[in-house]
């Protein structure tokens, strides 16, 4: 019989390219103007739009979560981010392939 052997380690990674950003956006009622400023305030900043989750159709969106790739390191900002006035965002993961163990 033969042997079988296993080459599996564990590491942080990501299979989304070299780097993803997953970010909040907090801010109470986004409206669907403020939400798409602040995506081409994002992609301005040299960033693509992966995907997002929590937008509502009935701009009741508190929090918003945004994926980002490219692009340099995303700075926080906790007042009136991404050109919104009573905006914030925060880093919830960075999965860079790049970074240094």
């Amino acid at each position: 019989m033969a042997t079988i052997t296993n080459n599996a380690f564990a590491q942080d990674g990501n299979g989304l390219g070299p780097r993803t950003q997953i970010i909040n956006i907090a801010k109470t009622n986004t409206t669907k103007a403020e939400f798409q400023t602040m995506i081409k305030a994002i992609e301005m900043l040299g960033y693509t739009v992966a995907g997002s989750d929590g937008w509502t159709a009935d701009e009741q969106a508190d929090n918003i979560k945004v994926a980002v790739q490219g692009g340099p390191s995303f700075v926080a900002d906790s007042s009136d981010a991404l050109g919104v006035t009573g905006a914030a965002t925060t880093i919830l993961a960075d999965f860079d392939q790049e970074k240094s163990a």
